[in-house]
């Protein structure tokens, strides 16, 4: 199978980039589409989202002219306003997360009709994050939406970082999906951070993981120590990676979207700053032996299953200040 990673342009360093020249009307952008100010104009913030979708139509495009099975864009990857500290010019928005809720809603369900219908259209399975509404409260919503244009799988992130969680619900569940490519889930950004979020999805014996995230190095770490923890991730679990971001804005960001193998290799990486796809082609397989293993020894996988000892990890349940 082949797997894709879009490394693509978020919305708003297109609009940096064009207006690199006219500092005031980039600022002037961004009291507009700024959830945070009191100068938000939601008008406008959804005709910049309803633009930015036609850039993504390009790259479903691309990925359809290299005969691609799956396509996972970055996280946020629809996020037609953002929740940012006022900037200059403009005071609080004290409707902050009221406005957040109703535009969210609306690009939550524009967004998933789109991959639904671009989907259909180019028989390419596609994978986001966007955030979604549910109940009256925003998360961050990873989506796969399958050939023939519905929704095969929706999860929620778990793991939140202490300034997502200011706005954004946490989800429970570690939802998976049964597809002609193998069984998926999803790890979101921050969620890779935690190796029981992987050993959870490998419990339940899904295949290739989909990472849509924003960045993936700390800042204490060297450049290459965000896909040495994916490829250990892919590796230990035996699960294939697709690793999706924005093209850095700035030289100083560790970015770069991959497809990694079961084994941890890598199969395609795109680095740097530019947009493109990291195109690579997988092969998915549930037998796993050592070199030595004759042919009656049991999976590793299967084996490393029945060897877990949950009774002994009471400790991963308290809970650490």
């Amino acid at each position: 199978m082949i797997l894709a990673a879009a490394q693509i342009w978020s919305a708003k360093t297109r609009v940096a980039r064009r207006l690199q020249r006219y500092p005031e009307r980039r600022q002037q952008h961004f009291l507009k589409y700024n959830l945070g100010a009191s100068t938000y104009d939601e008008t406008y913030a959804r005709a910049y989202g309803e633009e930015y979708l036609a850039y993504l139509e390009q790259w479903v495009q691309k990925a359809a002219d290299r005969n691609v099975d799956l396509l996972l864009f970055p996280e946020f990857c629809f996020t037609p306003g953002v929740l940012a500290a006022p900037g200059k010019g403009a005071n609080p928005n004290p409707n902050a997360k009221a406005d957040a809720v109703r535009l969210y809603k609306w690009s939550g369900q524009l967004f998933t009709d789109w991959l639904c219908k671009q989907a259909k259209a180019t028989r390419i399975m596609l994978a986001a994050s966007s955030y979604t509404v549910r109940r009256g409260r925003i998360y961050n919503t990873g989506l796969l939406a399958d050939e023939q244009g519905e929704i095969a799988l929706r999860y929620e992130k778990i793991h939140l970082p202490y300034d997502e969680k200011v706005y954004v619900a946490t989800g429970n569940d570690y939802t998976v999906a049964d597809t002609r490519l193998g069984r998926i889930g999803f790890s979101i950004c921050y969620d890779v951070v935690f190796p029981e979020h992987h050993s959870c999805l490998a419990a339940d014996k899904v295949q290739i993981v989909l990472h849509p995230s924003g960045g993936y190095t700390l800042p204490d770490e060297k450049p290459d120590m965000g896909q040495n923890r994916l490829r250990v991730r892919a590796s230990d679990h035996h699960c294939a990676l697709v690793y999706a971001s924005f093209a850095p804005e700035n030289d100083w960001e560790p970015r770069e979207s991959c497809v990694l193998a079961q084994n941890g290799d890598v199969k395609a990486c795109i680095r740097g700053k530019k947009a493109g796809l990291a195109v690579g082609e997988v092969t998915i397989s549930d037998n796993r032996r050592w070199p030595a293993d004759t042919p009656d020894s049991p999976d590793f996988q299967a084996l490393r299953r029945s060897l877990r000892r949950p009774q002994t990890y009471e400790p991963l349940l308290k809970k650490f200040k």
